[in-house]
């Protein structure tokens, strides 16, 4: 995605693709621009974790934000500890570590990736019931919804759907509970590209 534009991505219309490992299966949601070595900046995806223990994948170089979306909680274990994390709780770690996933039952996880050396990424938790949010022009944002409906210009965006704003200023309304994402890349890295 690359100038100004407003894009819905459905849950239904989400490409799905294997882990890098072959461990699992992932939702492709939104990714873009690509740099030099014809990876993506950042990508943003939903993967099934399934109910079953499984091993992620390492991202060297990327730093990523891991969001369970479904409605089990998971255990990640590293070498040297281990972390419960609980939905709709996002946990940032570096992608070059790739952790053991045990689920707490059948669920799945938002995960927002970024090459570490060019971009920066956020994901809050998010009501437009407590107000509208906006999207900014330097930025990428995007609204995964949890439940209720966001409306943005002429789109309208229901429960498993995400609405991708990229550097441009709308104004995001509804009853929407969800996850805001918000991905900048500084100027000077367009170089890169």
């Amino acid at each position: 995605m690359t100038g100004p534009s407003v894009a819905v991505v459905r849950a239904v219309d989400r490409r799905r693709v294997p882990w890098r490992n072959g461990a699992g299966v992932t939702e492709e949601v939104a990714s873009g621009p690509e740099s030099r070595d014809g990876q993506p900046l950042w990508r943003i995806s939903v993967a099934d974790l399934g109910a079953e223990p499984s091993a992620f994948s390492a991202f060297d170089g990327l730093h990523r934000i891991f969001t369970v979306v479904g409605a089990h909680g998971v255990t990640l274990d590293w070498d040297t500890r281990s972390e419960s994390v609980t939905p709709w709780h996002p946990h940032p770690f570096d992608g070059a570590h790739a952790p053991r996933c045990t689920p707490a039952g059948a669920t799945s996880a938002l995960n927002v990736m970024v090459d570490a050396s060019t971009a920066g990424a956020t994901v809050q938790r998010v009501d437009l019931g407590a107000g509208p949010l906006t999207s900014r022009p330097d930025e990428v944002t995007a609204l995964f919804v949890r439940s209720g409906t966001v409306v943005a210009a002429s789109h309208r965006v229901a429960a498993g759907d995400c609405l991708v704003v990229t550097h441009d200023e709308i104004a995001l309304r509804g009853n929407a509970d969800g996850l805001v994402i918000r991905i900048r890349i500084p100027k000077s890295s367009n170089d890169l590209l």
